[in-house]
């Protein structure tokens, strides 16, 4: 550092920056601003006034972003439905209803607050009427927004309806019309980075032109400014995303040094880029897009040198500088990226050269245009058909979980020990035998205990289950107000807790908030959780969407089971009983619902799915000699379950009770909440303390929450 006098001044800055981030825990910068009215976060109408800086579409809902607006300082996002001609620089005036963004309400779960933070917006406004547009527009910058809906439209018209959207995503990183199915192929196979608009993209189109001007004998301040002027357009128009950033400034230092005729220090650039994102917004130190952005640079400036010349030696530093960043946020690896990263990487250039040169030659050549194109449709393809074969290898993806900070540290700090020790050494086996053993730790799961958590689903059901020797069962899975909760908040949960297949999913009964999360998942069993065993109720064949269910889980592989009374799944101490319906019970529905006793040594739970009125009547006959530590509370806190009968015969100690926020059934019902309280229940509800965890040895037990307010 004493001959980067720049270098260690950014370090220095950053550093700071990291501990007054972990000084406030981050909350500090996610939080609405107590002066807002959006604080106490219940909806309003209002009008609000704001410059548009930003536009985008999705769907049918038209975007806008708004700065200098009339509610607060930050930023204001506008979703508008009766899409409107409205111009980037342009004023505009609405009425709407205000909303807030939402925490994370299960552990691994996308928090939406704090990705919009980052950009600086707190609040959300769903347009009702818009009342006028004024003001002039920036011409460039709306220029510049036509011309990307022109270019990502064009490559669609051209390349298709499939891989269009996939080239649009890697020249313009619009990636809204991918195919949901390629964009996860591509992310879980560990290519999706060639989906980002990253270094790569940045240096071959402003390094590419800089070089290609300079051999055409174009002097070195001329070919720069060109270059750097060319490439600012494109950065402008691409907008500035963190990887866009990291890789503009660093290629202007690049080709400035070059100019100058001084010595470009990549360290210096790769720090100095960092401080200046940092400087703009702390939280950034926080997003996986800024670690793996500058985490991969690190790792091709400090671990590759360990490798030498090894002909994958870049793509294998790379993954090992990464790999606890790529656990944190998305807690599984894709085993085989090292590998497909060769094969895939090599035809990246000639991928964005043949699509700049297609997108250029539609003004004035269409066949060389088509050729252009039809040549990157079938790299795409390639593209594809590597990663499915990727995807489709024995163990693919390995989940292992959102691992300990200290194992992240431990493991950083090995890897720089190898780093220092570059050249032969005694300590350098013992190293990396260190380092093989802290990655096998973050495998690791807890045993000895029983975990039992009650996920956040909105309005329905969902509880997983991991046993004292480390099987996993979960309970329901489903709701009626959060679209594809199976990908969104059951598949990220458990893979958060180092879950990649599920031993035992019971089904109490085939309402749509019990069950479509199950069923959702059991269509995703290559790229998602596998299920081995799915459990029915000894009447499923009554409902019809269950036997949906069964015909898709045995197109899955799954194996199909029916429990009734008396039945027990065992684990250790663990058993989990079914205690209801029988197949001698003439019930249906609600009150055909299957209830399981759980008990782990001097520990019990009682989980009754939706239960009611007869079925309820029946089951305290068959409990009646047993009390619960835990009563999950049936069919959401309703007041035709969990009567004073029933109550008086469980005894709960703690009740769990599921539901979703402002749910139109008002579930819990009040009647129901006070009964509870009146057998000294303490009661827990994922409405208001979102994902609940107990973890019990048996005798003694612990419950957790969310470290925030919801």
């Amino acid at each position: 550092m004493r001959n980067r006098p720049l270098c260690f001044v950014c370090l220095f800055f950053i550093v700071i920056q990291i501990v007054m981030l972990i000084s406030t825990g981050g909350n500090s910068h996610v939080d609405i601003p107590a002066s807002s009215i959006f604080y106490d976060k219940e909806e309003k109408t209002i009008t609000v006034q704001g410059q548009v800086y930003k536009k985008s579409n999705n769907s049918n809902l038209q975007i806008l972003y708004l700065k200098n607006n009339s509610v607060f300082d930050s930023n204001l996002l506008i979703y508008n439905q009766n899409p409107i001609r409205v111009r980037i620089g342009e004023t505009i005036s609405l009425q709407g209803m205000t909303a807030t963004f939402g925490r994370a309400r299960n552990p691994g779960n996308f928090d939406q607050a704090l990705y919009y933070a980052r950009q600086n917006i707190y609040g959300v406004v769903w347009c009702n009427k818009v009342l006028q547009v004024t003001g002039d527009e920036n011409p460039f910058l709306e220029y510049l927004d036509q011309l990307k809906m022109a270019w990502k439209q064009a490559i669609v018209t051209h390349v298709g309806e499939i891989n269009g959207p996939v080239l649009a995503a890697m020249l313009l990183g619009e990636k809204g019309e991918m195919d949901a199915e390629v964009k996860e192929l591509y992310q879980k196979t560990g290519i999706g980075h060639l989906l980002a608009i990253s270094g790569l993209h940045i240096s071959f189109i402003g390094l590419g032109l800089y070089k290609l001007l300079r051999r055409g004998g174009v002097g070195y301040l001329m070919a720069g400014g060109i270059s750097l002027c060319f490439l600012s357009i494109y950065v402008c128009m691409l907008g500035f995303s963190v990887s866009v950033i990291r890789a503009y400034i660093m290629l202007i230092l690049r080709i400035g040094a070059d100019m100058s005729g001084r010595v470009y220090d990549m360290l210096t650039a790769l720090l100095l880029s960092a401080a200046i994102v940092v400087a703009v917004e702390p939280l950034y130190l926080t997003d996986a897009a800024f670690l793996l952005s500058f985490g991969a640079i690190l790792g091709i400036l400090f671990v590759l040198p360990i490798f030498g010349k090894c002909f994958f030696g870049a793509s294998l530093a790379v993954n090992i500088a990464l790999f606890p960043i790529l656990l944190w946020f998305y807690f599984e690896f894709p085993t085989y990226s090292v590998f497909l990263n060769l094969l895939v990487i090599p035809l990246m250039s000639f991928l964005l050269g043949l699509g700049m040169l297609g997108s250029g030659c539609l003004f004035w050549c269409e066949p060389i245009s088509q050729i252009c194109f039809f040549i990157c449709n079938q790299i795409l393809n390639l593209y594809e058909q590597i990663a499915r074969i990727g995807s489709a290898l024995p163990f693919a993806r390995i989940v292992f979980g959102k691992p300990k900070l200290w194992m992240v540290i431990l493991y950083y700090l090995i890897v720089i020990l190898l780093v220092l020790i570059r050249r032969k050494h005694p300590q350098r086996r013992i190293l990396w035998i260190m380092l093989i053993g802290i990655v096998l730790i973050m495998k690791m799961q807890p045993h000895g205990e029983l975990q039992i958590t009650m996920l956040d689903v909105g309005q329905g059901d969902g509880i997983f289950m991991r046993g004292p020797t480390g099987k996993t069962y979960f309970i329901d899975g489903g709701s009626s107000d959060v679209e594809q909760v199976g990908k969104y908040r059951i598949e990220p949960f458990l893979k958060c807790q180092g879950i990649g297949k599920l031993d035992y999913v019971f089904l109490s009964h085939g309402d749509k908030d019990h069950c479509n999360g199950i069923e959702e998942m059991l269509t995703r069993q290559s790229l998602g959780i596998r299920i081995q065993n799915l459990v029915l109720p000894i009447h499923y064949q009554q409902d019809e969407t269950l036997l949906e269910i069964v015909d898709k889980a045995y197109r899955a592989g799954v194996k199909v089971l029916v429990i009734q009374p008396n039945e027990i799944i065992v684990e250790g101490e663990l058993k989990i009983t079914c205690v209801h319906p029988s197949a001698k019970d003439t019930l249906a529905g609600n009150a055909a619902s299957m209830v399981l006793d759980i008990e782990y040594e001097a520990f019990s739970m009682l989980s009754t799915g939706d239960v009611e009125k007869e079925g309820e009547e029946l089951l305290m006959k068959r409990i009646q000699k047993k009390e619960y530590d835990v009563l999950k509370v049936a069919h959401h806190g309703s007041s035709y379950s969990t009567s004073d009968p029933f109550l008086a015969i469980v005894k709960p100690q703690i009740a769990f009770i599921s539901s979703g926020r402002n749910n139109p059934y008002q579930h819990p019902h009040e009647e129901t909440l006070q009964r509870l309280k009146r057998v000294g229940c303490k009661i827990y509800q994922t409405e208001k303390n979102g994902a609940i965890t107990l973890i019990t040895n048996g005798n003694s037990l612990t419950i957790s929450l969310l470290p925030f307010r919801l």
